[in-house]
């Protein structure tokens, strides 16, 4: 599979995966790589439903995943990871990421706030600052139309790790 964007959502796909992103850069493919999503079959069937003509919906594991990001070529996909630990556990396995999108991480027990959309404890800090470590690009978008705002360990570091 040929990645469009990979997007970190807690969410996973929800409204604005499946229409403002999916309308704006057009994917074969929605891949949910997660895998308490992918071992559950009524969450794989609830999201294989989410199908359409223009644009398939599938469940991945972590390693699945990682496993068609190596090959080459394929469809375009837009792929969806559900937490900043995904995208770590995922570049270990092999995955070539060199760019993230931060998207919806929401408000919870011992979250702080960097932006509207984007709240982080303290392991999504230092999973994001290892994903940069490792030279993967990151931005927080939440829509396609909205401004990007690079993250960076000065960006990060504010809020501790």
């Amino acid at each position: 599979m040929r990645p469009v964007l990979v997007r970190i959502d807690d969410r996973l796909v929800h409204g604005q995966v499946l229409v403002a992103w999916a309308t704006a850069l057009r994917p074969e493919r929605i891949v949910l790589a997660n895998d308490e999503a992918a071992a559950d079959p009524d969450r794989r069937r609830m999201y294989a439903a989410m199908s359409s003509e223009e644009c398939a919906v599938s469940v991945l594991t972590l390693g699945e995943t990682a496993a068609e990001l190596q090959r080459a070529g394929g469809q375009r996909a837009l792929v969806v990871l559900g937490s900043p630990a995904d995208a770590r556990r995922l570049l270990q396995l092999g995955a070539p990421l060199q760019r993230l999108n931060v998207g919806g991480l929401h408000q919870g027990e011992a979250k702080r706030r960097l932006l509207d959309y984007v709240f982080l404890s303290r392991q999504d800090v230092a999973d994001l600052q290892a994903l940069l470590a490792d030279n993967v690009a990151l931005e927080a978008r939440d829509l396609p139309d909205s401004r990007a705002v690079r993250l960076d360990a000065a960006t990060l570091g504010g809020l501790g790790a």
